[in-house]
């Protein structure tokens, strides 16, 4: 028994842990050179291969169902996740964003490696080309122009409040608690909260400065200032203004991958005499995956205007 259960669930498991890992390791030596971890050769060939591998280790001499193929890659991946975030290789937030994708990759990789084990006994050859497919991948992906993506995401929110009244929330924002902010998901997994936002000036060229947790620091300065009805701004991002420690390198803002370019508030005013506040930013998605990075781009951005103009509109409601 003890043996059946060494070679059935722990070896298999353990070889999809070292595949994974030793990817991770390799893709991440160069970031911008032929591997790149912000990839599809990484983020979805690598799971796919890494499922693939850990279902013909466990069905060696077993004839194996759908379901355990499933279960196999499935838990496979989980226990490579869990090895990069307990190693540091990758924070919360980055864990989070790649999981769908990971674990369905995983998934399909091991239900094709059981089917092919099913119909035809895999050879060494058959395992080899699983293997390697990142590693042929990731040089051809490499050498191809990048699929930068320009997105615009914006959210509204009624707020119980005259324009004149909200306007003036949007420049000095002093003192944020938490409990002002709210419940976003964007926090939960690891993204600091802001602490602050100090205007200095006023009008157009004037610059409001952001503070939030983890001594992240960026400027926002004017390019379009109308009270009580628009306040526009484009994101300035210092070197050194984002320590590395406080945001993964895959998420930073102003980073390799992704960076915000402008956005504003647009205020108009409601039937019932409050303001219908919109918060618009624009940002770029510099990464290979086009699609999944818009989509990821897009709900953190959501989540965390929620948050803002929640903020706005408890404390102009109580003005």
């Amino acid at each position: 028994m003890y043996r059946f259960f060494r070679s059935r669930i722990v070896l298999p498991l353990l070889i999809g842990l070292l595949y994974g890992m030793f990817l991770r390791l390799g893709f991440g030596v160069n970031p911008g050179g032929w591997f790149n971890i912000v990839s599809k050769a990484f983020l979805i060939v690598t799971p796919f291969s890494l499922g693939a591998l850990a279902v013909f280790m466990a069905a060696r001499g077993q004839r194996t169902s759908v379901r355990q193929d499933a279960a196999v890659a499935a838990k496979a991946m989980l226990l490579f996740l869990l090895a990069m975030f307990v190693t540091l290789l990758e924070g919360l937030v980055c864990i989070v964003l790649v999981l769908p994708v990971f674990m369905v990759a995983a998934v399909l990789g091991g239900m094709l490696a059981g089917r092919l084990h099913r119909r035809m006994a895999a050879s060494k050859g058959t395992v080899s080309a699983f293997a390697l497919l990142p590693l042929l991948l990731g040089p051809i992906e490499a050498t191809l122009p990048p699929a930068q993506s320009e997105q615009v995401v914006s959210t509204t929110m009624h707020i119980a409040a005259p324009p004149q009244v909200v306007f003036d929330q949007l420049a000095d924002v002093r003192a944020i608690r938490p409990e002002e902010l709210g419940f976003a998901f964007v926090h939960l997994i690891g993204l600091p909260k802001p602490i602050e936002a100090d205007m200095r000036g006023t009008g157009a060229g004037a610059v409001r400065v952001s503070r939030w947790e983890k001594n992240v620091r960026f400027e926002e300065v004017i390019t379009h200032w109308e009270r009580p009805r628009a306040m526009h701004y484009r994101f300035h991002i210092p070197p050194g203004s984002i320590p590395r420690d406080a945001l993964d390198q895959h998420v930073e803002l102003g980073g390799a991958y992704f960076t915000v370019l402008d956005g504003g508030y647009d205020l108009a005013p409601s039937a019932d005499g409050g303001t219908e506040l919109t918060l618009t930013t624009r940002f770029l998605n510099k990464s290979q995956l086009k699609l999944y990075g818009d989509l990821w781009g897009r709900m953190v951005l959501q989540d965390f205007h929620r948050s803002i103009l929640g903020l706005m509109r408890r404390r102009a409601e109580q003005v």
